[in-house]
């Protein structure tokens, strides 16, 4: 009998391509999760978590052929020749704020309907869209922007389209790599995972046969520097009481805990 522990560097190498685009989606980090996915062997998997993946890879295909790849593409260049070359009078309307309509119009479809963690992806990218749309008609009527709000504001905004696009394949992935290493006989241990935005936890992992929910408390609600909310959810469906582990003045903690809020 072939030991599970083989399938180990295949899990591990899927979550390092899940953590590639989380920091920065693309085409290109798409096409190196696409490929971690396919390398899962499907002979050892049960009916579940081919299931699972079979949705997962879907996602991520769709992500890598999303049209808003060129839609930003056309802002990145819109707005870099705006800034340089400054604005025709003879172009109406200004290519710039017509690349960044068209995006911003595909956020605006994208976030409407149910509100789910990828829709409040799409929401946030819309938002930060319309901070940019106004600067950047200010700069077709010559305003003085200020480079500096203008930099920090369009990065916000780029960053935020580039988590969007493929924040439901992530979802996805996440999911058919707990499945696989369950059908291969690892434990499993999840990576985080959004929860729905009506309820109180932010993120959930899951780790051997429970669901552990997470929750940044703010300071002084429970502790002077704010503390995370920790519950167990067993397999089934009973819950643990619910646990505060102080934050502290810990930089380094609390930086790991706004990156934990960050990737999801």
């Amino acid at each position: 009998m072939t030991s599970s522990i083989k399938f180990y560097p295949l899990i591990t190498a899927g979550q390092a391509a899940v953590r590639a685009v989380e920091e920065q989606g693309s085409p290109d980090t798409l096409a190196g999760l696409d490929k971690a996915l396919c390398n899962l062997p499907l002979h050892a998997m049960d009916e579940q978590a081919d299931r699972v993946l079979y949705t997962a890879l879907e996602a991520v295909s769709r992500a890598q052929r999303a049209e808003e790849w060129d839609l930003l593409h056309d802002v990145l260049l819109a707005v870099s020749r705006l800034l340089h070359e400054g604005q025709s009078g003879s172009e109406e309307p200004a290519p710039a704020v017509s690349a960044m309509v068209r995006l911003l119009g595909a956020c605006q479809n994208r976030s409407t309907g149910t509100k789910t963690p990828v829709t409040r992806a799409w929401d946030r990218a819309f938002s930060a869209g319309v901070e940019v749309l106004s600067l950047v008609m200010g700069a077709c009527r010559g305003d003085d922007v200020g480079p500096k709000l203008f930099d920090r504001r369009m990065n916000d905004f780029l960053a935020a389209v580039h988590r969007a696009i493929p924040y439901e394949a992530l979802l996805q992935a996440r999911r058919a790599l707990v499945e696989a290493a369950q059908a291969y006989g690892l434990f499993a241990v999840g990576m985080r995972q959004p929860m729905p935005p009506q309820g109180r936890w932010e993120w959930a992992r899951r780790i051997g046969a429970a669901q552990f929910r997470f929750e940044v408390v703010p300071p002084f609600v429970t502790h002077p520097y704010g503390s995370v909310a920790v519950q167990r959810r067993s397999i089934d469906g009973t819950t643990g009481p619910v646990r505060y582990f102080p934050l502290g003045p810990d930089e380094a903690r609390r930086r790991a805990v706004t990156d934990a809020q960050y990737r999801i």
